[in-house]
C-alpha cells in the first residue's frame, strides 16, 4: 500500500499548479485511470439538477447516455460511496462498446455532493477492492482540486462584475461632477465675498466635487490597470518639481496642514526616467493619505534623497498608523484597515504601487498605531 500512496501523493501534487477547469478536470482522469490502469474515465458534475459530463477520456469515445436515476452513477452521488460495477450491472449501451468493468468515486465537499468520478475498463471483473480503495482516497483528493478551482473562479468572475460595475458608475458620474463643479465655480465667482456663509457653503461643495472626482478618476485607472490600458508616456522628469506640485495640491486641499519638503540633493541629481503625471498622482495619493489620517496640527515630513543609484522619497506622518494585521494588505485594491473610519475607497496605494513597479522602482511601508505611518519610494535615477 506504501507505494500505492505515494503515487497518490504524486498525483495530487498536480494540483498545487495553477490549473483552469479544463486543465484540473483532465488532470484527475488521466490520473485516475493511471493509479488503477484503467482504459478510460469520465467526470460528471451536478449542473442543473442533472449529472453533465465536463470531461471524458476515452479512445474509442463510446456513446455518453443520460445517467439513470436508479444507476450507480447516481447512486453514488446520493449515498457519497464508492461502486465497483461489473457488466451485469452495467447499462447496455456501455457494455456494447465494449465497457466490462467500472469503478464509480464519488465527488464530495464538506459533505456535500458534487458529482461522481468513473473509471472503466474493457476486461471483465478487472477492478478490485483494492483498486477501489485507491481511487476512494484519491477521490479527496480531487474533490477538493475541483471545489478550490470552482471558489477560484466564482472570485475571479465576481471581481470582474465589480470592475465592470464600478467602471461603469465611474464613466456615468463623470458627466453630472463636471456639471455640478461648473455651477460651483460659477457661484463662487458671483457671489459677494461679505456673505461669509454662503461662500464657505460654495467652497465646501466645491471641495467635495473635487474630492468626488480624484475618486471617479481613480476607480477608472484601476479599470485601466485591470484591462491593460493604463498608458505611460516616458521622458526625463525631474523629481523636485514632481513633489513641488503635488504638494501644492495637498495645501489646496488640506490648507491647515502642515507639510515639511526636505531635499539633500544637488541639483541635477533629482532625474528619473517616468510618465511627469502619473508620478505626481502616486505622491499626491500619499500625502492624501498623510492629511487624511493626521490631525492638522502635525507634521507631514517629505524627504528627498539619493541611495545608491536610487532616488529615494519618504513621506512621513504622525497621525493614526496603521494595525501590523493591515499592513501586508494595504497595497490591495479596495483594502481598508479594520479600524478605518475615514473617507476613501482603499484604492490610493494600490495605485501607486502599480505606477512605481512600472517604474521599475519600489514602494514599501512601515507604521505604527498611534505613531504614524512612513512610505518610501525608490526610482533609478538617471545615470548622467
Amino acid at each position: 500500500m506504501g507505494n500505492d500512496l505515494e503515487k497518490i501523493y504524486k498525483a495530487g501534487l498536480k494540483f498545487l499548479a495553477p490549473l483552469t477547469p479544463e486543465e484540473t478536470y483532465r488532470t484527475i482522469v488521466s490520473e485516475a485511470i493511471k493509479l488503477v490502469d484503467g482504459d478510460s474515465g469520465i467526470i460528471r458534475l451536478l449542473v442543473d439538477g442533472e449529472l453533465e459530463p465536463v470531461c471524458h477520456l476515452s479512445y474509442p469515445t463510446p456513446p455518453l447516455p443520460r445517467p439513470r436515476r436508479n444507476g450507480l452513477s447516481w447512486k453514488t452521488f446520493r449515498t457519497r460511496k464508492a461502486f465497483v460495477g461489473h457488466s451485469e450491472e452495467i447499462r447496455a449501451e456501455s457494455v456494447k462498446s465494449g465497457i466490462k468493468s467500472v469503478i464509480f468515486i464519488p465527488l464530495a465537499y464538506r459533505n456535500k455532493s458534487i458529482g461522481v468520478l468513473a473509471v472503466r475498463s474493457y476486461k471483465e471483473d478487472y477492478f478490485t477492492q483494492k483498486q477501489l480503495k485507491i481511487l476512494e482516497l484519491f477521490g479527496s483528493t480531487a474533490s477538493l482540486a475541483i471545489r478550490k478551482m470552482q471558489l477560484y473562479e466564482e472570485t475571479k468572475k465576481a471581481v470582474e462584475t465589480r470592475d465592470l460595475f464600478l467602471s461603469m458608475a465611474a464613466h456615468e458620474f463623470r458627466t453630472p461632477l463636471t456639471t455640478i463643479s461648473g455651477y460651483a465655480q460659477l457661484l463662487a465667482a458671483r457671489f459677494p465675498k461679505d456673505l461669509v456663509v454662503q461662500s464657505k457653503w460654495v467652497e465646501e461643495m466645491s471641495w467635495e466635487v473635487s474630492r468626488l472626482t480624484s475618486l471617479v478618476n481613480e476607480l477608472l485607472e484601476i479599470s485601466k490597470i485591470r484591462g491593460g490600458q493604463f498608458q505611460y508616456t516616458w521622458r526625463e522628469c525631474h523629481i523636485t518639481k514632481v513633489i513641488e506640485r503635488a504638494i501644492a495640491e495637498l495645501h489646496f486641499n488640506y490648507p491647515k496642514h502642515k507639510l515639511v519638503f526636505e531635499s539633500h540633493l544637488r541639483d541635477g541629481q533629482d532625474l528619473v526616467v517616468g510618465d511627469f503625471d502619473k508620478l505626481i498622482q502616486v505622491v499626491i495619493n500619499l500625502l492624501d493619505n498623510a492629511a487624511k489620517f493626521s490631525p492638522s496640527n502635525k507634521e507631514i515630513r517629505v524627504n528627498l534623497k539619493l541611495r545608491s543609484n536610487n532616488l529615494v522619497i519618504l513621506v512621513k506622518d504622525s497621525g493614526s498608523g496603521i494595525e501590523g494585521k493591515d499592513l501586508p494588505r494595504v497595497f490591495e485594491g479596495f483594502y481598508r484597515g479594520h479600524k478605518v473610519a475615514n473617507e476613501g475607497m482603499g484604492i490610493g496605494l494600490f495605485l501607486a504601487k502599480n505606477i512605481i513597479v512600472q517604474h521599475h522602482g519600489l514602494i514599501n511601508i512601515s507604521s505604527k498605531l498611534n505613531k504614524g505611518t512612513t512610505v518610501e519610494i525608490r526610482l533609478p535615477k538617471v545615470k548622467l
